[in-house]
């Protein structure tokens, strides 16, 4: 059973950009991070070593490896997850999947002005939905991750959460700009995108349950942009 205190290796390549942690227990060895669209593929492996090498450790010293799950990219999703999945094979580790709202509300509870507030992390989907999960003051998802319109989330937000509310994520600013309470305990946080450090963080703290990680299941909240081929 993974404790705590153990070394794991985080990994997110969700969004437009890529990161890494190496975490023990609570306490963050290294991180790396680099804004990038395309060449994720090339860039996790040296990424990996590069923090590997900064925290003083190898691949060996691994207990676990934890990688973002969605929603996000669909080719840097794939990605990360494949390059965690045979790594985690590699070494004989488990690999934990974490959600990318998961890991922007933990950021954005940590942030300044926070306490106390609910979080509305509220995602980038590249179409006029937007995807959206609500947590409590504690982390608690308050309700499934969906896909809706910035307007749609507007009314919820303002039908469901009169209580001080944070809104995260790189759409926060869709949604602030049609909805009509931000004086009335509306706080923009500073944090957009999933990273890896709060991605290693959570991971550690679902292996204290003790039960192993589960198949790694992506999160795309909807289908991909597939062309059929043309008949003949």
């Amino acid at each position: 059973m993974l404790s705590t205190s153990g070394t794991i290796l985080g990994i997110d390549s969700s969004t437009g950009a890529c990161s890494i942690a190496v975490c023990r227990g609570d306490v963050i060895l290294a991180h790396l991070h680099e804004d990038m669209a395309r060449g994720q593929s090339e860039r996790l492996a040296p990424m990996a070593e590069a923090g590997l090498a900064t925290a003083g450790i190898g691949f060996p010293d691994l207990d676990a490896i934890a990688v973002t799950r969605g929603p996000g990219s669909f080719t840097g999703l794939r990605i990360g997850m494949a390059f965690a999945k045979g790594l985690g094979q590699a070494l004989g580790i488990p690999v934990f999947g974490v959600t990318g709202f998961d890991a922007v509300a933990r950021a954005a509870l940590a942030t300044e002005g926070a306490a106390g507030h609910g979080v509305a992390v509220i995602l980038e989907s590249r179409r006029a939905d937007l995807f959206l999960q609500v947590f409590t003051a504690d982390g608690a998802p308050d309700g499934p991750p969906v896909a809706l319109p910035p307007e749609e989330i507007a009314a919820r937000l303002r039908q469901a959460h009169a209580a001080p509310l944070v809104l995260a994520g790189d759409a926060a600013d869709k949604v602030l700009a049609v909805l009509d309470q931000q004086g009335a305990g509306i706080v923009r946080s500073p944090v957009t995108a999933p990273d890896a450090r709060q991605v290693a963080l959570i991971a550690l703290e679902m292996a204290a349950s003790g039960d192993d990680p589960a198949p790694i299941q992506p999160l795309y909240l909807r289908a991909p942009d597939v062309t059929a081929p043309r008949a003949g």
